[in-house]
């Protein structure tokens, strides 16, 4: 059974010369099961963090999901 913290939402991101140039919104599992890319931002699962611009790499998205 997945934890309910996998369904917690965030948009995936790539950055680039241009700026960030949304992916896709996906859940917290289908976002770290997409490669591991080095230009890839995700934005924080925390509503009220992501509505403020906060963004997190994959590493800190794992661990959130890990915490939670």
């Amino acid at each position: 059974m997945e934890s309910k913290q996998a369904h917690f939402i965030v948009e995936v991101s790539v950055d680039g010369v241009n700026g960030r140039k949304a992916v896709g919104i996906m859940n917290m599992r289908q976002a770290l099961d997409l490669p591991e890319l080095p230009f890839l931002s995700y934005t924080h699962p925390d509503p009220a963090k992501a509505a403020a611009g906060v963004v997190i790499s994959r590493q800190e998205l794992a661990g959130f999901m890990a915490r939670h």
